[in-house]
């Protein structure tokens, strides 16, 4: 057998088979250092990074935001510009291929937002600017007119946008109204696509020489705008709408929350000539402040802790007897400076909204429950009406009218029924607790007290076999619980959306649940 001697064997020292060598171990290499790049957490994408679809005519103030945002959190934010309609489509697309890549939605117009809401491809919703749909021409061209029929009588060439974009859609919309659409839509020279598509063309070509767009696109493609009477008030509202396909909604309202406050995305709104909002205080993680009537605690507990987890918030809750919650609003109210006013006060019933009214936003209904007697299993004493309680071998039980919204309307009912005094005299009133929770416990826990005033709502976790309720025939014995936000709150919006999450379908179950009507109207899906 020939022996091998690597010295005298010249192959492997061609040039050719050298570089054969090499890469083949540059390959190897490369496939080592991918695997250890894999393994490197650092590496990969961001559970943080948000996919937004976002309207062509909005670009410059989003993108600014977006870079800001990036480099303040350390996300990557991937902008998808169209038009509005375009990327309507693109989520429903998503959905029906149970995809999950966009996580905010900014279209050019609400009633897009509206229109995608109702389709339930997005959930919340928070107002970032508005903007003026104009005709606009190219400065090249000295155009003049006043008036919309006056263009018309030019028969200069001009642009559309097509109604699957925010502006196409305004446009269409105001020409109805004043019923100049149909002379518009024929004499029109081309459709644009997108706002921006439209204007670019108006700048640089003398094949379109005008057309309808929004004012900060104008002013971005130094356009001339002409200020028409008929469009003077024709205004496109703008919002960011979290998907519902989002799975990370907390980060995608963070940036959302980002894009809408004052000290952060507003201002890149401003320098681009949009007309802004007055958006909640910047905080990356805001704290609400939330009075709370004791008797809605069961059923609005576990909305609260589920709104703070989507939204990345804090709710600082105070459960209290309404007539106190009121007392220490009202204390508060009286000092400009003080920070302890709640962003919002849900109430047990609505007389005690009225009582701090001019703190608070206009409220909304809720809930409903109904005071009862609550009597023993059996009702042993055989007590029918509030007039049965004037026996002298009745013992009651109330709550502090003075601390209580159901102690307050407890003794209402017992004036209006005529025996209140009599009740007072005869000793026969014998409990009062600050809370109803606190005066079934009495009940349970003493044999002599007979009979309490409380509300429906209270009795759902009553040990069963023990109790009974009577209902009360009157009108005043209905209480409504409704809620508002505070006037001088620094987180209104957000407020806003947690009014959202009481009064929508899953917190309608709960309410119910615990024993209440369900008042609310137009609950979101949620």
């Amino acid at each position: 057998m020939k022996s091998y001697d690597p010295q005298k064997d010249n192959r492997w020292k061609t040039p050719r088979n050298s570089g054969v060598m090499w890469s083949l171990i540059s390959i190897f290499a490369l496939v080592i250092l991918l695997f250890l790049w894999k393994q490197f957490p650092g590496n990969e994408t961001s559970p943080d990074d948000l996919v937004v679809y976002c309207a062509a005519g909005i670009r410059l103030p989003v993108e600014e935001t977006a870079k800001a945002f990036e480099k303040e959190f350390g996300v990557n934010i991937t902008l998808d510009y169209d038009s509005s309609g375009a990327l309507e489509g693109k989520l429903q697309l998503d959905r029906d291929n149970n995809k999950t890549r966009a996580d905010l939605y900014v279209p050019a117009d609400v009633s897009f937002a509206q229109r995608a809401k109702d389709k339930m491809l997005t959930a919340e919703s928070i107002p970032l600017a508005s903007f003026r749909l104009v005709l606009a021409s190219s400065p090249k061209e000295e155009l003049s007119f006043s008036t919309l029929d006056e263009f018309l009588a030019l028969k200069v060439p001009f642009s559309i946008c097509n109604v699957a974009a925010g502006v196409g859609k305004k446009t269409k919309e105001t020409l109805e109204k004043l019923g100049k659409w149909e002379a518009f839509e024929s004499a029109k020279k081309t459709t644009s696509p997108r706002v921006t598509d439209a204007a670019a063309a108006i700048a640089t070509s003398d094949a379109v020489q005008a057309g309808f767009v929004w004012d900060t696109t104008a002013r971005q493609f130094g356009l001339k705008i002409h200020e028409l009477p008929e469009l003077e008030k024709v205004r496109s509202r703008i919002s960011v709408n979290l998907t519902s396909s989002s799975t990370k909604p907390a980060q995608a309202l963070l940036f959302a929350r980002y894009l809408a406050a004052p000290q952060k995305g507003q201002s890149h709104f401003s320098k681009h000539h949009f007309s802004g909002v007055p958006g909640d205080a910047w905080e990356k993680s805001p704290e609400l402040t939330v009075y709370c009537g004791g008797l809605n605690r069961d059923a609005v507990y576990q909305t609260l802790r589920d709104f703070e987890k989507r939204e990345g918030c804090k709710i600082i809750e105070h459960f209290n007897g309404c007539g106190s919650l009121v007392a220490n609003i009202k204390t508060v109210g009286q000092n400009e400076s003080s920070t302890t006013m709640p962003d919002a006060f849900f109430t047990c019933d609505a007389s005690y909204m009225t009582k701090v009214d001019d703190l608070f936003g206009e409220a909304k209904d809720v809930s409903g429950t109904d005071v009862v007697m609550l009597v023993r299993k059996g009702n042993p004493m055989g007590l029918r009406t509030l007039t049965d309680l004037v026996r002298e071998d009745v013992s009651l039980g109330t709550t502090d009218p003075k601390a209580s919204t159901l102690g307050d309307l407890s003794w209402q009912l017992l004036e209006k029924a005529g025996v209140a005094e009599t009740i007072k005299d005869n000793d026969s009133w014998e409990v009062t607790t600050p809370t109803a929770h606190e005066l079934i416990l009495q009940m349970e826990a003493h044999p002599k007290l007979d009979v309490t005033l409380v509300y429906l709502a209270n009795c759902q976790n009553l040990t069963k076999g023990k109790f009974e309720t009577v209902p009360i025939d009157d009108p005043l014995a209905k209480a409504t619980q409704n809620i508002a936000i505070a006037k001088g709150s620094k987180f209104p919006q957000l407020s806003a959306r947690l009014i959202d999450a009481i009064t929508s379908t899953t917190s309608r179950e709960r309410f119910l649940k615990a024993g209440f009507d369900w008042k609310a109207s137009g609950s979101s899906k949620r």
